[in-house]
């Protein structure tokens, strides 16, 4: 396993470098989806093909630019599999429409690969800010896309924080069930193992 940290480590300072030195946005991405493929055993994480491998941004680059170099965005798959995860759309998405209103996004399909993404970082003992990157801007980005305060603390690394958000209800509707049943709505994210009194 030392091994394996050692190259996702070498893999991650050439990425480092290589923006801290302005290069081409090609020459990024490459070494990006090397640390990508390295990191994640060069095998597809979710159905462990070793075969037609690609890099995928789980947040399409067109719809969040800043994520497309950050680590914790991106997940090896296997050509049948990223194939399925960009059936029905796939081309640059209209900004002035919600998110996922072209069903580009996937919100269900973005919440699982962050999941799985998490598990497999955590089962292969890599969990990990360095190797697993989100930045502060981005979190909270997906906090606001969710309805909630982009401060309000999620627990976990970057990655699982980027999965409790997504798989957390929008707010908005969550809130509009509980009024409809005779609840108060709150602001507060419902984070799996803790309890919320409403």
């Amino acid at each position: 396993m030392n091994a394996i940290k050692k190259q996702v480590e070498e893999a991650k300072r050439r990425l480092d470098n290589a923006i801290a030195d302005k290069r081409t946005l090609a020459t990024c991405l490459r070494r990006w989806s090397l640390l990508v493929r390295l990191r994640d055993g060069n095998r597809c994480v979710v159905c462990h093909q070793t075969h037609k491998l690609s890099a995928h941004h789980i947040c399409r680059k067109s719809f969040l630019p800043e994520a497309r170099l950050q680590s914790g965005n991106g997940i090896t798959l296997c050509g049948e599999c990223h194939d399925k995860f960009h059936e029905g759309f796939n081309r640059r998405a209209d900004l002035s429409q919600p998110m996922d209103a072209q069903g580009g996004e996937k919100i269900e399909i973005l919440c699982w690969l962050f999941e799985v993404l998490a598990r497999d970082g955590e089962k292969r003992n890599l969990i990990c800010d360095d190797f697993y990157y989100l930045s502060d801007s981005v979190l909270s980005k997906f906090k606001m896309f969710q309805g909630f305060d982009p401060f309000i603390a999620f627990p976990g690394y970057r990655l699982q924080q980027a999965y409790l958000i997504w798989r957390q209800c929008p707010l908005q509707l969550r809130n509009a069930i509980l009024e409809a049943n005779g609840f108060s709505p709150s602001r507060k994210p419902l984070i799996p193992g803790i309890t919320i009194r409403y």
